[in-house]
């Protein structure tokens, strides 16, 4: 009777002990895959809501105006004058030398630009640069407006590293820009294909106090519509997941990727205690 009170009670605690180590690992493992910002623009009103659960909404300024017909559900249109979104500065988006991260969002260029803004920028707003930042930069090789896109990390020092696609994107159909930094090089993704990498681009990257930024530069406006960006810290998305997101939307890559990684460390933990 004792040997089975015993065992019980054994066979209980490792149930429990079980459970615990699924749920924290669990809880760990979605925060490290999950974005650490993501704005769908598919409300109208003066602000952008994050959808990550971390509270950076951004403040709509200038004449922007709200659409039904954006790659996914609702976008922002921005006609090129005044209009821009701020995100108050974070940790959130501070990345230190060796941080991988990632930068997406869709576009769609409606009109002609004489000179470059940026797409989503950290640290160089209307107020001019602090360095060191990162953008999206709609802006080619040479840093002039042609319709080409870009990816721009500038270190602390002034030291700038800068990929281009080489493709010209303003041609009023939706292109999806993503730009990562894994392991200490940068990528440009255009339309789920890699455009440029660079590497020895391990340093600091949108630590100062600056705000982060949607669709300016300096006094410079997008001629625009905007869907669906997101920022990730501590992780580079893969071209594959680039492509998931890319086809599906956010939503549904946030829930798919979800449900992949809880069955993943669920199966481990499973194997761990046969």
């Amino acid at each position: 009777m004792n040997k089975l009170v015993i065992r019980s009670i054994t066979l209980k605690h490792k149930i429990s002990f079980f459970l615990l180590c699924l749920s924290t690992l669990t809880v760990d493992a979605l925060a490290a895959d999950s974005p650490v910002a993501a704005w769908l623009f598919n409300k109208k009103g003066n602000l952008v809501k994050d959808i990550s659960g971390n509270g950076h909404d951004g403040k709509i300024s200038g004449k922007v105006e709200w659409i039904k017909d954006g790659k996914f559900d609702g976008a922002l249109a921005f006609e090129g004058k005044d209009g821009w979104i701020e995100v108050k500065n974070h940790k959130d988006f501070h990345f230190p030398k060796g941080t991988d991260f990632t930068l997406a969002c869709w576009v769609k260029i409606t009109g002609d630009h004489a000179q470059p803004p940026m797409l989503i920028a950290k640290s160089y707003g209307h107020q001019g640069q602090k360095q060191p930042w990162y953008a999206l930069y709609y802006a080619n090789q040479g840093k002039q407006s042609d319709g080409d896109v870009s990816f721009f990390c500038r270190d602390a020092g002034g030291q700038s590293f800068h990929i281009a696609a080489g493709q010209k994107i303003n041609d009023e159909k939706w292109h999806h820009v993503v730009g990562t930094r894994a392991k200490g090089t940068m990528y440009l993704y255009l339309d789920g294909v890699v455009k440029s990498e660079k590497k020895n681009a391990d340093f600091d990257v949108g630590t100062h106090d600056g705000d982060l930024h949607m669709m300016t530069h300096a006094n410079r406006f997008m001629n625009a519509v905007l869907d669906e960006a997101v920022v990730y810290k501590g992780k580079a998305l893969s071209i594959g997941e680039i492509n998931q997101l890319m086809k599906n939307g956010t939503e549904a890559f946030l829930s798919v990727s979800a449900k992949e990684k809880t069955a993943t460390i669920w199966g481990g933990l499973k194997l761990a205690y046969q």
